[in-house]
C-alpha cells in the first residue's frame, strides 16, 4: 500500500514538471524541406586582392636642392601640368644671370672679332697684309662664335634647371602619397647615390582589381570574361569589371599556388572607388540557363558517395546525385533528382 501510493505521489509531482515540454513522448520538429528547381546558375572563380590604378607614376625631383613648399596633399586630385612641390630656386635664378652676363660678352666678342675678320679680309685682296695674319682673324672669329655656342648652351641647361624647380604633374590623377616635407634636402634621379621619392601619383582614369586566384580555379578564367566587384567600403554595391590580365607564372603563398588575375573595373561609377581598396572581384566563368538545383545543405556525404533525401509517401528516401556547379549556396544536380521533388535540409 506504501509503494502504490509512493508511486501515485512520483507521477503527480512528474507531470506537472514535465508539463511545459508535453508528458508522454514530445515530436521533433520536421527537418525543413526545398524544391528542385530549374534556372540559371553561373560557375564564380573569386580574386581577393585590392583595387589599384592601372597607371601609377613615382614623382621625382631632376635637380638637386631644397623643398620649399608642397602644394598638394594626399588624396587631392590634380590636373596634367599642375605645380606639385617648388624646389628652392635662389641660387639658379643667380646662375641665370651670370650667364645671360656672359652669353652677352660671347656676343660683343664675337662681333668685334667678325669687325677684325673684314678689315684683314680687305687688306689681304689689296696685299698689304699677310696671308697668316688673315687665318689669325679668322681663327680668333671662329673662336668667338664657338665661345658664345657655349655661353647659350649653358644658359639654356640653367634655364631648364630653373624650370624644374618646379615640379609638376605628369598626367591628371590623385596624389596617393606625398613622401616628403618642406625643408627636406632632395636629390634628382640623375645622383649616382640615389634620387628622392617625392610624390606618389594615381591615374583615375581607369582602375583594376588585382587578385589572387587558387591554382585549381584559374584553368576556369579566361580574359574577357564578365566580373563583379565587391568592396568592403561599400558592402553589398557591385561594380562591374572584365578580366583584362592573367598572370602566366603563379606565386607560392603558404604552400598554396596562386595566380594574379587583373579585372578593368568598366563601371560607371568606377570614379567612387580609390586605390588600396579591398575587394573581391566575381568572376562568371560559366553560366548554365537551365540547371536543377538545390540548396547546398540539401547534400549529405557518405565516404565518396554524395546523395540528397527526397520525400517519399510520408518519409524521405535516400538518392545519388552528381554535383555540377555551385553557385553560392546552390548546387547543381546533374542526375539523380527531377525538378519539383522534395528534398530534405540539414
Amino acid at each position: 500500500m506504501s509503494r502504490l501510493l509512493h508511486s501515485s505521489w512520483s507521477l503527480a509531482v512528474l507531470c506537472p514538471l514535465t508539463a511545459a515540454l508535453g508528458c508522454g513522448s514530445p515530436e521533433l520538429p520536421e527537418a525543413p524541406t526545398a524544391l528542385v528547381e530549374r534556372g540559371p546558375l553561373e560557375r564564380i572563380v573569386v580574386a581577393t586582392g585590392t583595387v589599384e590604378p592601372a597607371v601609377e607614376v613615382e614623382v621625382r625631383p631632376r635637380i638637386p636642392g631644397i623643398l620649399e613648399r608642397i602644394l598638394v596633399e594626399a588624396g587631392e586630385s590634380v590636373e596634367g601640368g599642375q605645380v606639385l612641390v617648388e624646389i628652392e630656386k635662389d641660387l639658379l635664378q643667380a646662375q641665370v644671370r651670370e650667364a645671360e652676363a656672359a652669353l652677352q660678352a660671347a656676343a660683343v666678342e664675337q662681333r668685334y672679332a667678325a669687325i677684325e675678320l673684314r678689315r684683314v679680309q680687305e687688306l689681304e685682296r689689296t696685299g698689304a697684309t699677310s696671308q697668316k695674319k688673315l687665318d689669325d682673324a679668322r681663327s680668333r672669329f671662329e673662336q668667338a662664335q664657338a665661345n658664345r655656342a657655349r655661353a647659350e648652351a649653358s644658359l639654356d641647361t640653367l634655364k631648364t634647371q630653373l624650370g624644374y624647380a618646379s615640379v609638376v604633374a605628369p598626367m591628371a590623377g590623385r596624389v596617393l602619397e606625398v613622401h616628403e616635407e618642406e625643408g627636406s634636402a632632395v636629390s634628382p634621379v640623375t645622383s649616382v647615390t640615389g634620387d628622392t621619392l617625392l610624390l606618389t601619383l594615381a591615374g583615375t582614369e581607369a582602375l583594376r582589381l588585382e587578385g589572387l586566384v587558387d591554382e585549381n580555379e584559374v584553368v576556369r578564367v579566361a580574359l574577357g570574361q564578365p566580373a563583379r566587384i565587391r568592396t568592403e567600403a561599400f558592402g553589398d554595391r557591385v561594380f562591374k569589371g572584365r578580366v583584362s590580365e592573367i598572370a602566366p607564372m603563379g606565386e607560392r603563398i603558404q604552400n598554396v599556388t596562386y595566380f594574379e588575375v587583373e579585372i578593368t573595373i568598366t563601371d560607371d561609377d568606377a570614379r567612387l572607388l580609390r586605390p588600396r581598396m579591398s575587394g573581391d572581384g566575381e568572376i562568371v566563368a560559366e553560366t548554365i540557363e537551365d540547371a536543377l538545383s538545390v540548396p547546398e545543405t540539401a547534400l549529405r556525404y557518405e565516404g565518396a558517395e554524395v546523395y540528397v533525401e527526397v520525400r517519399n509517401g510520408e518519409g524521405f528516401g535516400r538518392r545519388s546525385v552528381k554535383v555540377g556547379v555551385v553557385d553560392r549556396d546552390r548546387v547543381q544536380l546533374l542526375e539523380g533528382v527531377q525538378e519539383g521533388e522534395e528534398v530534405r535540409l540539414q
